[in-house]
């Protein structure tokens, strides 16, 4: 009986034997497998697929005899210039896991040199990203600056205006003044002279100017043209997912697409609307509360008007109808609207930019309408 538990013994220690070389071979068969097809992306040029194969491998078979030039592929590969889509963070972590496995004095100092770099233009970028936030800040001041410039010169420029109209009138009323008095005793009724009636237009004229200048004051202040990008995709679904998220929110939310030169098609999710940087700056505040530390403001004073709407029924229809196809549709105010809803789509840098997008929505059987936001 002793003899027969031993043999039992010894027959299943060498049946686990036989499945952990066999797991082994499976192994490292697999992961070959993975390698050989990696090795291939690069050949094609695919270089970002590539370096996620290798990090596959890295991950998932980290006893084979792969692993230690899989962690090689995956860093190297994330910063190769030839790849569009270079990854520092993902480059620097594969290289530190690198320096953690027994190296070649060469292939230590090569890695280490790798690091190094990395982290040189990580602090580049940061410092980078800090000077932009300044420029914006000094563009800002600028920016104000100008206009308060502007608003100044066009006050001078109506003053002057009114004031060479009242000199105007005041001669008139003179030779007025002179004809009543030469006329004296052929008017006993009281009724101004044909003259009089004349010289009185200028007033009514300067009364009108004064009125189309605070009708255009009143107006400006209805722009909202600065907004928050919180975020920016290649895939326009995962934009329109990530929108639908704020609005859920309560966030009032758009998606606006943008054709980059070099990098193609690009959908951008943008917060908000705001009369003034102050005001958007508050905002992208709160927004990097919410975990949206990449927010950042835009001026983008252009959008397309696809309706405006006194009911919630209509509107909602129209919303649906846009969103069925693929466009995010948000309102903004607008004194010329209070008892209404002006429905807005997209947010465009240019009134060019407006109008190519507006063309799309034209042959879906939108009216669309250019419009300064």
């Amino acid at each position: 009986m002793k003899i027969r538990n031993v043999i039992v013994v010894i027959l299943c220690l060498c049946v686990t034997g036989c499945f952990s070389k066999f797991g082994a071979l499976n192994s490292e068969s697999e992961a070959r497998n993975l390698m050989d097809h990696a090795a291939g992306l690069v050949d094609s040029s695919a270089y970002h697929q590539a370096a996620q194969e290798y990090a596959m491998v890295a991950e998932r078979y980290p006893s084979t005899s792969y692993y230690k030039l899989a962690v090689w592929k995956a860093a190297f590969l994330n910063i190769y210039p030839a790849n569009p889509e270079i990854n520092y963070s993902s480059a620097l972590y594969w290289f530190q896991v690198y320096l953690g496995l027994p190296l070649s004095p060469e292939e230590k100092e090569t890695a280490t040199v790798y690091v190094a770099m990395i982290e040189h233009i990580n602090n580049l970028q940061a410092e980078l990203s800090a000077l932009g936030i300044e420029k914006d800040k000094l563009l800002a001041v600028t920016r104000k600056q100008s206009g308060d410039i502007q608003v100044v010169t066009q006050q001078q420029k109506e003053l002057e205006a009114e004031l060479a109209s009242t000199q105007d009138e005041l001669k008139k009323m003179k030779a007025v003044d002179v004809r009543m008095h030469q006329n004296r005793g052929t008017r006993i009724d009281g009724k101004p002279t044909e003259s009089v009636q004349k010289a009185s237009k200028p007033k009514t004229d300067k009364k009108r100017t004064k009125q189309a200048r605070q009708n255009a004051l009143a107006k400006d202040k209805d722009y909202y043209p600065y907004m928050i990008q919180v975020s920016s995709y290649p895939d326009k679904e995962e934009s329109m997912r990530e929108a639908m998220i704020l609005r859920n929110k309560g966030d009032s939310v758009c998606v606006s697409h943008a054709h980059i030169a070099g990098r193609g098609d690009w959908y951008r999710v943008f917060v908000g609307v705001y009369r003034t940087p102050e005001e958007a700056r508050k905002a992208v505040l709160e927004l990097k509360k919410r975990e949206y530390r990449n927010a950042f403001v835009v001026r983008r004073p252009f959008a397309i008007e696809v309706g405006i709407f006194s009911g919630d029924k209509e509107l909602n229809k129209m919303e649906a109808n846009l969103l069925a196809k693929g466009y995010s549709a948000y309102s903004a105010p607008n004194s010329l609207y209070k008892n209404k809803i002006r429905l807005l789509v997209g947010a465009f840098r240019t009134e060019k930019e407006a109008e190519t997008a507006a063309k799309n929505l034209q042959k879906e059987g939108f009216k669309p309408k250019v419009v300064r936001r």
